[in-house]
């Protein structure tokens, strides 16, 4: 390929600059700065421009050969003579346009082919854009699937609170109606015991039994209390996770729309792309510009990508943040059902210590004279159930009369104690 220009770049000093290739006329040479054409310099000598004032630091000087082909350089008349001088101008003139047109042409394929491989990249990268943005969009409905699991087990969770708290409250009510009828029961066993000083032992007994029943009923009053917290904080964990599982949609929700952006980003790519095909076609006549939406195609579809596979991250964010919530709804659900497991567990005691109340109550309103009597059997041979005592034996029946005494001894010989004169 002939050599048609010569191109430099600028120091912010060099003012002359040489060229090696022939010419006809001053005015076919043509100089450019930066893509410009400038005309502030002079012929230094045949094959060195000279500048006024230095281009600048980095500036791209190009000095090229643009052979004027509007007219031939000689005309020829009948009868005039034919110099070979003008021959020869014609011919160069046609030689050297040739030369210029040939090589703008090998510049315009070379730019059309790297047009047109960008552009083919831009349109890999684009598609590449897109397949990501799908993955995300998948993730993302993977990400509210998940969401949806999470709340669904954090309403269960709440209702098992609310039940939790239900029978905590129950059990509460139930305590209190124990340490109602203890208070009662201590009462009529003193009753008893000014009443009948015979009874003394046995009364006594009652009111022992009595205070054991006000120390469980407290003690279920104190569990239904502990129950009512655990349900409270079960019900907190509960709107907690909730909470956590609406951010989760929200989070979800927001991968979506970045999916979807990415999604447009890419189908913007494709289409730059396209476009940057379709420019490399003409690019004969524009190659510099199809270069330019080339490379712009290319740097949309990587912007793409990346768009893609952020929003592939955040997607991925979200079904962590789902699963966590997932996960304390089920931890909230555990603490609900061990809150309402508590809870019965009170309302057991608290049951238990209304029977102990009403045992107490039963047995303290009369004298033991009266439980002897009613009891079938012979002096010497009766059994007489006096209820739950508190007497370190396996065993809380009495039974025995020895010699006419007042000693009862436990049946399993662990221990005596004194009832009083019969």
């Amino acid at each position: 390929m002939a050599i048609t220009k010569s191109t430099y770049t600028g120091d912010g000093s060099t003012t002359l600059f040489t060229f090696s290739f022939p010419y006809l006329e001053e005015e076919d040479i043509t100089v450019q700065v930066d893509g410009s054409t400038v005309s502030n310099y002079s012929f230094a000598n045949s094959s060195t421009i000279s500048f006024n004032t230095a281009p600048s630091n980095g500036a791209a000087i190009v000095i090229f050969r643009n052979t004027g082909i509007e007219q031939v350089k000689a005309t020829f008349f009948s009868g005039s003579a034919i110099r070979a001088e003008d021959l020869n101008k014609n011919f160069n003139q046609t030689f050297y346009a040739t030369q210029e047109t040939d090589n703008e042409v090998t510049t315009a394929v070379t730019d059309a082919a790297t047009a047109l491989s960008t552009a083919n990249t831009a349109l890999s990268t684009a598609n590449t854009a897109s397949s990501n943005a799908t993955t995300a969009l998948s993730n993302s409905n993977t990400a509210i699937d998940t969401a949806n699991t999470a709340s669904s087990n954090a309403s269960a969770a709440v209702t098992t609170a609310n039940n939790a708290s239900n029978t905590a409250i129950a059990a509460n009510t139930t305590a209190n109606t124990a340490a109602t009828n203890a208070s009662t029961a201590l009462s009529t066993a003193n009753t008893a015991l000014t009443n009948a000083n015979s009874a003394v032992t046995t009364a006594n007994t009652a009111s022992t039994n009595a205070s054991a029943a006000v120390t469980t009923a407290n003690t279920a009053s104190t569990n239904a209390t502990a129950a009512v917290n655990t349900a409270n904080s079960a019900a907190t964990t509960a709107a907690t996770a909730v909470t956590t599982a609406n951010s989760a949609v929200t989070t979800a929700n927001s991968a979506v729309t970045t999916a979807d952006g990415a999604v447009t980003t890419a189908n913007s790519a494709v289409t730059t792309a396209n476009s940057a095909v379709a420019t490399a076609n003409t690019a004969a006549s524009d190659a510099a510009s199809a270069v330019t939406t080339a490379n712009t195609a290319s740097s949309n579809a990587s912007a793409a990508v990346t768009t893609a596979n952020t929003a592939n991250t955040n997607a991925s964010a979200a079904v962590t943040t789902a699963n966590t919530a997932s996960t304390n709804a089920s931890a909230a659900v555990t603490t609900a059902n061990t809150a309402n497991a508590t809870a019965n567990t009170a309302l057991d005691n608290a049951n238990d210590a209304v029977t102990l109340a009403d045992r107490a109550i039963n047995l303290g309103a009369k004298s033991f004279g009266d439980l002897y009597s009613a009891t079938s059997g012979s002096a010497g041979s009766k059994t007489i159930d006096l209820g739950n005592l508190t007497t370190g034996c396996a065993n809380d029946h009495f039974t025995g009369e020895s010699g006419g005494t007042s000693a009862y001894t436990c049946a399993l010989g662990c221990s005596t104690f004194a009832l009083g004169t019969l």
